[in-house]
């Protein structure tokens, strides 16, 4: 199966210099793709940035299907 866009996003925590404290539920990371990628490919990408940021608590999925349009 072909996804034909995605987007990954880490969220977690940043440190702020200004206010000496680390600041909670900020996006550290985003990916974006619009071109095609198989399923088993996005999964080994989704497995690799969720071990190199230390992202494996809560992972949320979303899926759209879109039914083909006949003319």
């Amino acid at each position: 199966m072909l996804i034909d866009k995605h987007t990954i996003k880490i969220i977690g925590s940043r440190y702020d210099h200004k206010k000496d404290k680390r600041i909670k539920d900020q996006v550290i990371a985003n990916y974006d793709s619009i071109e095609n990628m198989d399923l088993k490919k996005l999964s080994y990408l989704i497995e690799e940035l969720a071990d190199s940021h230390d992202a494996h608590q809560e992972t949320e999925v979303s899926i759209i299907l879109k039914q083909h349009q006949y003319d």
